[in-house]
């Protein structure tokens, strides 16, 4: 008997799913980037609220005949859509926020972890298991990164202070594991869109009384033509577009698999930081960007 979960998402093979994983991490690190770039200007919780409302207002025009169409399915799988919601949209609004309070070296350094806890989540839950070689690759990626984040210098490694905003990451990342493993769970037949339409809509409301607090104690929104451009972006490309990708090529690939390609996170980030912001290309990024890549291809490869 099929797997009602995933029917329906399966048209993609496997190397199409590697691509959409590899191209939804980039967009998740232009989104760290983007925030980081603001945070001393928009507050982080509000700017990630509006980025998750503007994404359920674009995607509303073309999932609302599916949706009263399959409001039966809706109904019966809302517990786990609104769960899904809870863990997404907190998830990213934890790391979003987290830039309040801790460096980027850090926090590409805590993210690391976060392949190593979706294989063991995917293990104990799913019963997914990788073999040696796979978690070999796991190690080759891991160190990669730890060798672009400490610059190739221990001295770099003592000297991370670990705070708050550290802690937050390491809830998102816990967040981002358990929403891996779940989407496994989620009803094909309801369609991509409908379904991240209502986990969408689940998690915003979840938010919502956070945003108020913040408005209220901390900083308001100001709405200006930088904070729309802001949040249009980061709707579309982070929050409908990569997390669209994310569910389609993990279903595909499995948690276990899809976990590996966020070790591309720093690799994107030294990219991003070397053409926008005038950093230089050292080689520690190189080693660690090849080490990430053997990684990856290590998880990926075909026994």
């Amino acid at each position: 008997m099929s797997n009602p979960s995933i029917e329906g998402r399966t048209a993609i093979g496997l190397n199409q799913a590697y691509l959409l994983l590899t191209a939804t991490v980039f967009l998740w690190a232009v989104g760290v980037v983007i925030a980081r770039w603001v945070h001393d200007e928009i507050p982080l919780i509000g700017l990630s609220f509006w980025r998750w409302c503007a994404a359920v207002v674009f995607l509303l025009p073309f999932v609302w005949r599916d949706l009263i169409a399959r409001s039966a399915l809706v109904k019966k799988y809302l517990p786990l859509l609104a769960i899904q919601g809870m863990l997404i949209v907190g998830s990213g609004t934890l790391l979003f926020y987290a830039l309040n309070f801790t460096t980027a070296i850090n926090a590409t350094l805590v993210n690391a972890t976060q392949p190593v806890l979706t294989v063991v989540l995917a293990w104990m839950v799913l019963n997914d298991r990788l073999n040696r070689i796979q978690i070999i690759g796991i190690v080759c990626a891991f160190t990669g990164v730890g060798i672009m984040v400490t610059r190739a210098s221990w001295s770099v490694l003592a000297q991370l202070d670990f705070n708050i905003g550290d802690m937050l990451v390491i809830l998102a990342i816990c967040g981002y594991a358990l929403y891996a493993i779940n989407i496994r769970k989620l009803p094909g037949e309801l369609g991509t869109f409908p379904a991240l339409f209502v986990i969408l809509v689940s998690g915003s409301l979840l938010l919502l009384p956070f945003y108020m607090a913040e408005t209220v104690y901390l900083k308001p929104v100001i709405v200006s033509f930088k904070l729309i451009s802001i949040i249009m972006i980061l709707a579309l490309l982070v929050s409908i577009l990569s997390i669209s990708m994310w569910n389609t090529a993990n279903a595909v690939a499995g948690p276990g698999r899809a976990a590996i390609f966020v070790n591309l996170m720093p690799v994107y980030g030294s990219i991003l930081a070397i053409l926008f912001l005038g950093e230089k290309l050292y080689l520690y990024h190189v080693a660690g960007a090849l080490l990430v890549c053997a990684g990856i291809f290590l998880v990926v490869r075909k026994h």
